[in-house]
């Protein structure tokens, strides 16, 4: 994409909202937003591109693909009605569910344009000031993109089934209903099932080591907030985050160098157009919800290697927990050590609803000498727990043994508030 090419869009779009600005979405959408998409390359009439679906809980305005595999998300606004908060998380966990690694959320005079899974850059810009960041929007034309795409890998898999989530789930239901004796009565339960076996193979074609799963984006992302760089307040943008747009996690080779072992720190910090909320991402690495808080202190804490000798684990792992109730996906939590990804999720759990505990408690109701959690760190006999962590609401959490026990008390804790839970990356 030349300068010219962006300068046109962005002189012919300041023209347009100057003497009669978008009234609507739909304008603002055909108005703003497909000349720029077309300006980056995509063809936003092309039967690969998805408009006005709906993917892992998030509304999108358009799914663009490369050879069948989605590679662009984008959510608009109606013009002039400002990016909104709670949006740009669900998008930020959308992207880091499914692997789709680059997005942007505009309303045709903001634009914030987003890079990676977990920990994703973002750069938010207004329009005018689009020419001076042109070196990043040049990471989301198909040309680019698709250059990243070329080698296919099982986590391309995961986003084709990730978005087309919906319907897949839909037509098991319809398929088992008709097959079945009264099957209409079974619907929900169908639907139940068929979405958690969807889930599933999502996980499964994720977690294969080629890119981070998402930790708990929502808590960790809970303050964003938006400062817009004007024309001209950074028009030479750092080699820190020329890089960081560059990252491919689902790809083995950098795509301007081709070396396999080049990588780039997507947590990197950019300059004054980033958004004020990049710590919170990367708080999504460490246990935020400690009594003692998260930011510097929580990530710190994760970088630790843990005591061997209270049974905890060296740490460098990813363990990974996500929540569903009835309806589907309703948060996850991650670690790089099971004994703080429980404590994460018993936090999580407390947050969300868990109560009504008598302490001492233990999922196995025939043990009463050994107890999970406890308003002191001793069991019930009174012998002390190998590895107590005390929890936001004073209780105290065994968080003690091998994997495989924390990983009983992760889904025994989740059953008893109400959910069920997903156990991915190296629980197994």
């Amino acid at each position: 994409m030349s300068a010219f090419d962006l300068d046109a869009f962005v002189g012919r779009s300041r023209a347009l909202v100057e003497s009669t600005p978008p009234a609507t979405r739909r304008e603002t959408r055909t108005w703003l937003v497909d000349p720029l998409l077309e300006t980056l390359g995509w063809d936003v009439r092309a039967d690969t591109c998805l408009h006005e679906t709906t993917v892992d809980g998030t509304r999108l305005e358009y799914v663009t693909a490369v050879g069948g595999v989605p590679a662009l998300l984008v959510a608009v606004e109606p013009y002039g009605e400002s990016l909104d908060r709670d949006r740009a998380v669900s998008l930020l966990e959308t992207m880091a569910w499914t692997g789709i690694d680059r997005a942007i959320y505009t309303d045709g005079r903001d634009f914030l344009l987003l890079a990676g899974t977990t920990d994703a850059n973002r750069l938010a810009c207004r329009l005018a000031a689009l020419p001076d960041h042109e070196s990043a929007l040049a990471h989301y034309t198909r040309e680019t993109i698709g250059q990243r795409l070329e080698r296919h890998s099982r986590p391309f898999v995961a986003r084709q089934l990730a978005v087309a989530r919906d319907g897949i789930v839909a037509s098991i239901v319809d398929e088992l209903t008709a097959v079945t004796d009264q099957g209409d009565a079974y619907r929900a339960e169908f639907d139940s099932a068929a979405d958690r076996f969807v889930e599933r193979l999502v996980a499964a074609f994720s977690d294969d080591g080629q890119r981070p799963v998402a930790g708990e984006l929502e808590a960790a992302d809970a303050d964003v907030s938006f400062e817009f760089s004007e024309p001209g307040s950074s028009s030479d943008e750092s080699e820190a985050t020329r890089q960081s747009m560059s990252t491919d996690e689902s790809r083995p080779n950098h795509p301007s160098t081709g070396d396999p072992d080049a990588s780039t720190d997507e947590t990197s910090a950019t300059e004054e157009c980033e958004t004020d909320a990049d710590a919170g991402a990367d708080a999504a690495d460490g246990d935020e919800s400690q009594p003692d808080g998260g930011g510097d202190a929580a990530r710190a804490s994760a970088s630790r290697p843990e005591r061997s000798d209270s049974g905890a684990d060296e740490g460098g792992g990813e363990y990974v927990v996500r929540f569903f109730n009835e309806r589907g996906s309703i948060g996850a939590i991650g670690h790089s050590s099971s004994d703080r990804a429980l404590v994460a999720a018993a936090e999580y759990l407390f947050e969300r609803g868990l109560s009504g505990l008598s302490v001492p408690w233990c999922p196995d109701d025939g043990d009463d000498t050994r107890a999970v959690l406890h308003e002191s760190p001793t069991h019930p006999d009174g012998t002390p727990m190998t590895a107590p962590r005390q929890l936001s609401n004073g209780l105290y959490l065994e968080t003690g043994g091998d994997v495989a026990q924390r990983a009983d008390r992760v889904e025994a804790l989740t059953a008893r508030a109400g959910f069920r839970a997903m156990l991915t990356g190296d629980w197994d």
